[in-house]
């Protein structure tokens, strides 16, 4: 068996900020508006940068600015790869729309390396990239708890049918995903990435006050005002200069409450896949 070289946390991040660079260039070329997200809009914040003991990167935009992102991708990976439209030869955009990504949103990838993750099909996106999250326009009432429970339900489904035979913590959580995971295998990862999908956009023709990563991890908290979101500003991130919104203390304040806070060392735990060059 022939070994493969293993790269560390630091390195990955320099791979990672070379991605978000070309992807906030492809956005900027194509007149795409997105901001960072989540842990991602948290080390802008707080380290001006990545969060020390983490490698991963969110964006997210409004879906107007999604569907527009990907019909954009489109046209570039049929574009040569050193024309100036075109994608490098190693990076791709995948979605569950052509079915390239069982998720409910996007990623943009290179695949010049391979990532490894514990207890996950080998097929099931084996390189590293950027999450792409839509931003709906959601309720401002106790639907949209409805509205995240029913995507929290089906994420669930979703992976355990990504999972292989006997992954999981502790014996009950490896009996249940054993005996759930060929109803989904049945159901099928992408009908299932496609439903959540359409639960978000549940409210697209409705009001317009409230908008939410419905993809998001964060359940409830994940909603706040369109007005809130807008309008955005760019701030430093490990040297260069990124997109967040204006009022990112509203965001923030939401998710991770007293955010500028550094959790304990014990919870400072690097947990991505082990990542190999090719």
């Amino acid at each position: 068996m022939i070994e493969r070289e293993t790269i560390g946390l630091k390195e990955l991040q320099k791979l990672t900020l070379d991605l978000i660079i070309e992807f906030d260039a492809f956005c900027q070329k194509n007149d795409i508006k997105y901001v960072l997200g989540g842990g991602s809009m948290l080390g802008a914040i707080r380290h001006k940068g990545f969060i020390p003991w983490d490698d991963d990167m969110d964006v997210m935009m409004l879906r107007e600015e999604y569907d527009k992102l990907l019909k954009a991708a489109e046209k570039a990976a049929k574009e040569p790869s050193d024309s100036e439209g075109g994608l490098k030869t190693d990076r791709r955009f995948i979605s569950p729309y052509d079915h390239t990504f069982a998720r409910n949103f996007a990623r943009y990838v290179r695949c010049d390396y391979t990532k490894h993750e514990e207890g996950f099909e080998e097929d099931d996106c084996p390189w590293i990239g950027i999450d792409i999250f839509p931003i709906d326009f959601v309720p401002g009432d106790d639907r949209f708890k409805k509205q995240m429970k029913q995507v929290r339900f089906w994420r669930k489904m979703l992976l355990f049918s990504l999972t292989v035979p006997n992954s999981g913590k502790s014996k009950a959580k490896k009996i249940a995903k054993n005996i759930i995971r060929p109803f989904t295998k049945l159901i099928g990862s992408y009908n299932m990435a496609l439903k959540m999908d359409k639960i978000a956009m549940k409210y697209a023709d409705g009001d317009r006050t409230y908008i939410a990563a419905v993809c998001g991890m964060y359940g409830d908290r994940e909603r706040w005002k369109l007005e809130e979101y807008l309008p955005q500003v760019r701030v430093p991130f490990e040297g260069v200069l990124l997109p967040v919104p204006k009022n990112y203390d509203i965001y923030l304040s939401n998710l991770y409450h007293d955010y500028m806070q550094l959790p304990p060392e014990d919870k400072r735990k690097y947990s991505c896949a082990t990542v190999y060059k090719n």
